[in-house]
């Protein structure tokens, strides 16, 4: 069900024969558009960019509260694979976004910028085929990524080389690590990804090893070497998301 909402606030002392002034808010996010919820429900919801201009995409206010997360990309394994579509969030790369599918979508960069300068934008995640039919879209945080954007200088950043940057949440295979350094990548010909190889034997990193990791194996995105026990990689239908969002606090409406 896609869901849009135009909140109507009226502002000053309602005079007699005065018609009084009205503004209209236009959520930029879904953190913003959970401020002016009263039931909370994961969906397609309606956001503006800057010029006010609609569009749609998928809110998840559930599997991870109190974090409303706006989603920015979803692609199957088929399509992270191919060369045209490695590219790191600091480039525009729109797909689908009028036609949007869990196999093929991603928001222009425009409208990613918009969305990561909202109110309360502060972290990015990244999940595996997440169901948005079923429960809460996600069953646990098993293959599952969190980090803050100010941890992470080249998330909306290319670089041309692997960086360690620090996560709050990673889990692979069922192993976690929290507060760590991994080895991160994002560049033009390269989509956002952890490699976890270089994750384990960085100096600069923290030297994490992951359960029946292969060599050079590629997680959450890129894909140049793909370990079939890693859920986002089963087979070439599998799905990756990449969102951007924050915790919720009732104060900051």
């Amino acid at each position: 069900m896609l869901k849009a909402i135009a909140v109507v606030l009226f502002v000053g002392t309602i005079l007699p024969a005065v018609t009084p002034a009205v503004v209209k808010h236009y959520s930029k996010s879904c953190y913003e558009y959970r401020g002016h919820l009263t039931e909370i429900e994961n969906g397609f919801y309606t956001l503006y960019d800057e010029n006010q201009i609609p569009f749609t995409t998928y809110c998840d206010f559930e599997s991870d509260a109190p974090f409303a997360w706006t989603l920015i990309e979803s692609l199957s394994l088929e399509e992270a694979q191919k060369t045209n579509n490695r590219k790191s969030f600091n480039y525009d790369h729109p797909l689908a976004e009028c036609h949007m599918t869990w196999k093929l979508f991603r928001l222009s960069k425009a409208r990613i910028d918009v969305i990561k300068s909202s109110e309360g934008t502060s972290h990015y995640r990244a999940t595996c085929n997440f169901n948005a039919v079923n429960g809460t879209g996600i069953d646990n945080r098993i293959d599952y990524l969190r980090g803050e954007i100010c941890a992470n200088a080249y998330f909306f950043k290319g670089h041309s080389n692997y960086a360690c940057a620090l996560v709050d949440y990673l889990n692979v295979r069922g192993k976690t690590c929290r507060k760590c350094k991994v080895a991160y990548a994002a560049y033009d010909t390269w989509h956002s990804h952890i490699d976890l190889t270089l994750t384990a034997t960085s100096q600069y990193c923290d030297k994490i090893t992951f359960p029946s990791t292969i060599t050079g194996e590629d997680v959450f995105g890129h894909y140049a070497n793909t370990n079939p026990t890693f859920s986002c990689a089963t087979d070439g239908n599998s799905t990756t998301q990449w969102w951007i969002g924050g915790a919720w606090i009732a104060a900051a409406f």
